[in-house]
């Protein structure tokens, strides 16, 4: 029998987990809505940004918060220029020509990580001094806190971006009906650059904070991967308050999933959660199969 206050305890710890999955989730959505290209690169992205912020702060010294500042950084170029110059020569070729080089360039920066960083875990410091926050019997670490907070940051600005910026309203007429969007003078082939640079920025903002509380290797690329599928099935494609959502679900799911089963089994969560939700609600919580907000 689990305690009332073990369960307290893994429930808000799932809740401020949540917060980083749906960052996560979201530069996956975002690039499957608009682009309607499945991003099997997507978990591998965060991991080349959790390693950004980790010689950021193993080598220079900066913080983690700054190190997910240049890791967006870093993965937008990258995103930017994998559409420009390796997706867009294959548009056009039918689905799997794009599946197929972003399955490979996984197994490359799979393979690029080991070689350069080794296979021993790594993480960072958020080097925050002070106690940590207590809620009733809960004690929340401010690593946890202080991820969360940023997660929302993250999510917010990017709802923002997408509802109130004229790019943002290209973003998501592109989503709706590219042809109409092109015939309305809107460079599409533009948008797509942008979109997956603002996709693998966010997975590459997403690694950093993940490096703040738990261990990394070259290999978590697929388990991070499975992660943001779950979320993405679970709240929405294209949806942000979707991804949100999805994410704590998941988050709390995962927690109190392994306070029950063990640690074992976190993995095993996450997979469940993708099955189940697609056999019994294909389109997630909210419903959406087109993109954008």
């Amino acid at each position: 029998m689990v305690a009332t206050d073990l369960l307290v305890q893994s429930l808000l710890n799932g809740l401020l987990l949540g917060g980083i999955y749906a960052v996560a989730a979201l530069g996956l959505s975002l690039v499957f809505g608009i682009m309607d290209i499945v991003n099997l690169a997507h978990g591998h992205m965060l991991m080349v940004g959790a390693y950004v912020a980790i010689v950021l702060f193993t080598a220079l010294g900066l913080t983690p918060i700054v190190g997910m500042v240049v890791a967006f950084a870093v993965l937008f170029v990258l995103g930017m220029a994998l559409q420009r110059f390796v997706l867009e020569p294959v548009v056009g070729e039918g689905m799997e020509q794009p599946i197929i080089v972003l399955f490979g360039l996984a197994l490359m920066l799979q393979s690029i990580g080991r070689i350069v960083v080794g296979s021993d875990a790594q993480a960072t410091d958020i080097g925050i001094p002070g106690e940590a926050i207590t809620i009733g019997a809960a004690t929340l670490s401010f690593p946890r806190v202080v991820t969360f907070v940023l997660s929302i940051v993250l999510i917010l600005g990017t709802w923002a971006f997408l509802k109130y910026t004229t790019t943002g309203l290209a973003i998501r007429a592109t989503a709706q009906n590219s042809s109409a969007a092109q015939y309305m003078g809107i460079d599409t082939d533009n948008i797509y650059v942008l979109t997956l640079g603002i996709g693998t920025g966010l997975a590459g903002a997403a690694g950093a904070l993940l490096s703040m509380l738990f261990p990394i290797t070259p290999f978590v690329g697929w388990s991070y991967l499975l992660k943001a599928f779950a979320v993405v099935v679970l709240g929405g494609v294209g949806s942000v308050a979707g991804t949100l959502v999805g994410g704590l679900i998941l988050g709390v799911s995962e927690n109190v999933g392994v306070l029950y089963l063990g640690g074992g089994f976190r993995d095993i969560i996450s997979f469940s959660i993708f099955v189940l939700v697609l056999l019994v609600r294909p389109h997630g919580l909210f419903g959406s199969s087109g993109g954008g907000e």
